[in-house]
């Protein structure tokens, strides 16, 4: 896997810290269980969110990632937060005002609870990301029995995202060339052309990869000598201390609450 695939983390990739050594289906097992424990958290329990928060923290300080690394993770779910704001102003219900303006009460709550329950799942997707290469992560999900299609769709997709990306910066390189300004609005309908022979190109290639790949012997899972080693039962017990503490911390939160 190229650098673009892995997302610039080949320094961080490269070191040797406990978790970097866990299995990677252990890992991803733990972010999976760890992501329920996130969603099935009470909104108003606030206190549980931020234990949530201390448990990814320390495990970013163990694979020891730079915090700027996991504030750069957070800036994919900006659109979702700019989505979320307008929900205390049309929530109905009782009514707060800050600095002179009334808000849902009920529609603050949600909005909070989005943020920090999405915040945390990225969080500890960058962790995930940051200790362990796409391929691996992969392989893990395999070991796990996921779902064949899901993860070709994920292996291609890594594989073959640098490609497209190359591919598009020629065809705007080639319509640069022949007088094209994108700077423009109403050069707009170069651009939207260009994404639909895009698309028909990679829907193309896709076909050849696959035919090329089927007549290989290619049965639809990621081949057995690429597959990791069975973990053992003291890795799984590691990795799954941290999904285990979050359980208990939503165990605790539900029995406070009621």
């Amino acid at each position: 896997m190229s650098g673009a695939a892995h997302g610039g983390n080949e320094e961080l990739l490269g070191l040797d810290t406990p978790l970097h050594r866990l299995p990677p289906q252990t890992k991803v097992a733990a972010l999976g269980l760890f992501a329920i424990a996130v969603a099935l958290t009470p909104t108003h329990a606030v206190w549980a969110f931020g234990l949530h928060l201390v448990l990814v923290l320390a495990a970013a300080t163990v694979a020891q990632i730079p915090p700027g690394d996991l504030l750069r993770r957070l800036v994919i779910e900006v659109p979702f937060v700019l989505f979320v704001v307008v929900l205390p102003f049309v929530a109905t219900g009782d009514r707060v005002h800050v600095l002179g303006i009334p808000l849902a009460t009920d529609g603050l709550w949600l909005a909070f609870g989005i943020v920090a329950k999405a915040s945390l799942v990225l969080l500890g997707t960058a962790v995930l990301a940051a200790c362990t290469p796409p391929a691996s992560i992969l392989a893990g999900a395999e070991r796990l029995h996921a779902p064949r299609v899901m993860t070709a769709i994920a292996g291609f997709a890594i594989r073959y995202v640098e490609v497209i990306l190359a591919e598009l910066a020629r065809m705007r390189t080639a319509r640069i060339a022949r007088g094209d300004d994108p700077r423009f609005i109403w050069q707009a309908r170069a651009t939207i052309r260009s994404a639909g022979t895009l698309l028909v190109r990679c829907f193309e290639r896709g076909e050849r990869v696959q035919l090329a790949m089927v007549s290989r012997g290619w049965d639809g899972g990621i081949p057995a000598g690429l597959l990791t080693a069975p973990a053992k039962p003291a890795e799984w017990a590691g990795a799954l201390s941290l999904p285990l503490l979050a359980a208990a911390t939503v165990i605790a939160a539900r029995l406070v609450g009621g």
